[in-house]
């Protein structure tokens, strides 16, 4: 039956203009076909929000079509729309929080779950739509919400840890990350609750069965890395499921770097260390940078990147769109997909940076051959991360070529999930010595773009250009993105 006039479907129900069977917070036949599901308007009429763009204003701003109403009112169906994947294929993706909507189908509307993803919720919407009172809101139901969440961990502690303990601490981190724009980042408070999410994850009686993963959480945690990394063939969480073996494990090339990277930077600051000690440096870092290069080259197919267009130079110079750049366009399987890649190139780059310091430093016309090759190597990986940007950030990268065709129009804004996965990525382009001056502006101006536009404060925080965040910050970071990667169905983790 299709949908006439004021309906009570949900929103992809509406857009698709099937019959809904209006279960909440998620429409089931959303749920059961892998679509997100765009949640509930309120029983008023609609009123639409758009922002104003003065004649004279060099760059035009995007409309988001954001429903005040509903979304204040319905903050789980905006937080289901804005930040969760649903995998529509187990054996390609894992999705973003996939197993969240089939948490909330039976938790209690006063329960601390959905709490935990009002916070969040409010948060991006005070951020988007300039709304101290949201945001306020959240900050209070916060610091409610830290009390109980204090003596949850204390029961997981003397009981096997619940996925649901899990899930409060994953998103307790992604309001710190959203709502933080203007801190800097040595009073970033999200490391407190990855460490919850680690000390969850390393207990003996997790719930979790990635074994080879609690390595990788064991990198951002510093209580516990000095125990002896012991790195085992075991399903990991940054790879296609259904090709889950040592060749297609990233995490396993991820658990070495964090060593290496702080042991090279350590040695490049000390004037007299020497050319014996760097050269041992040198070798282990050749050795991660061809397990890097095998990773990419045994990839499977559906994790490759399609060419959907190119922007032009001339295109972006008459573009109104802040984040055009003159680049292929690239698409990917989810978004899930393209943030592993993204990963991939980001820590790469990383190391191509210590690999050319290193060489630089020894010296040698062996050494400089290899620079010539990792250079080009790097300008790779750039124009690739760059090329993913409009697939993070817009609702569709044809509608983002389209619009940049066009002077009268500018891209919609995508899900707030894509930027928030292309944080790291973009922040290693606006501060690593490898990439160009220019790019590192671009980038800065894409994180802006994400924390104006998308409502995540980091963003912000991150385009301010500080250059002082190490690498162990960046893995707490990122590990409640990890962490979010691990959550499934029942159903689906079963046929995993």
């Amino acid at each position: 039956m299709v949908n006439y006039g004021v309906s009570r479907a949900c929103g992809t129900c509406r857009k698709r203009r099937k019959k809904c069977d209006e279960d909440r917070p998620a429409c089931s036949r959303c749920l059961k076909a892998g679509r997100v599901c765009l949640g509930y308007r309120s029983d008023d009429e609609l009123r639409f929000r758009h922002r104003i763009v003065p004649g004279n204003a060099p760059v035009q701003s995007p409309s988001p079509s954001i429903n005040e109403i509903s979304t204040t009112e319905d903050a789980v169906g905006f937080f289901l729309n804005q930040y969760v994947i649903c995998s529509t294929d187990p054996r390609v993706s894992r999705g973003f929080l996939d197993g969240l909507p089939s948490l909330l189908a039976t938790a209690h509307p006063s329960s601390d779950l959905v709490q935990a993803v009002e916070i969040v919720a409010w948060t991006s919407l005070g951020n988007q739509l300039a709304r101290p009172d949201l945001l306020a809101r959240a900050r209070r139901q916060y610091v409610s919400l830290l009390r109980t969440f204090q003596v949850l961990l204390q029961s997981c502690q003397l009981l096997a840890p619940t996925m649901e303990a899990l899930v409060i601490a994953i998103l307790l981190g992604l309001y710190e990350i959203v709502s933080s724009g203007e801190l800097p980042p040595e009073q970033q408070k999200h490391v407190a609750h990855v460490r919850g999410v680690c000390a969850l994850l390393l207990s003996p009686n997790s719930p979790f069965d990635l074994l080879s993963s609690t390595e990788l959480f064991q990198v951002a945690n510093p209580l516990l890395i000095k125990r002896a990394l012991q790195i085992q063939d075991n399903r990991g969480v940054l790879c296609a499921p259904a090709s889950n073996h040592a060749v297609h494990n990233l995490d396993s090339i991820l658990i070495k770097c964090h060593p290496l990277f702080e042991h090279a930077n350590t040695q490049l600051q000390n004037p007299s260390a020497t050319l014996h000690k760097l050269q041992g440096t040198l070798d282990h870092a050749l050795a991660i940078e061809l397990a890097f290069a095998h990773w990419n080259a045994n990839q499977d197919a559906s994790w490759k990147a399609n060419i959907v267009g190119y922007i032009t130079q001339m295109e972006t110079e008459a573009s109104s769109c802040p984040f055009a750049w003159p680049s292929p366009v690239h698409a990917y399987f989810d978004i899930y997909v393209a943030a592993v890649m993204n990963t991939y190139r980001k820590t790469y780059l990383m190391l191509l940076d210590i690999l050319i310091r290193l060489a630089s430093r020894i010296g040698g016309s062996i050494q400089m051959d290899a620079v010539t090759r990792w250079e080009q190597q790097a300008y790779i990986l750039i124009n690739d991360i760059i090329a993913s940007i409009p697939y993070h950030l817009t609702n569709n990268p044809h509608d983002y070529q389209r619009a940049i065709l066009s002077p009268s129009s500018s891209p919609g804004i995508g899900r707030s999930v894509g930027g928030l996965l292309l944080l790291h990525p973009l922040y290693v382009l606006s501060t690593c010595s490898i990439v160009p001056p220019p790019i590192h502006t671009y980038a800065r101006k894409c994180l802006a773009w994400i924390g104006q536009y998308m409502g995540i404060g980091q963003g912000t925080l991150m385009s301010k250009g500080y250059t002082s965040l190490p690498f162990q910050e960046m893995a707490e970071g990122h590990v409640l993105i990890w962490a979010g990667m691990l959550l499934h169905p029942v159903d689906k983790q079963r046929e995993l």
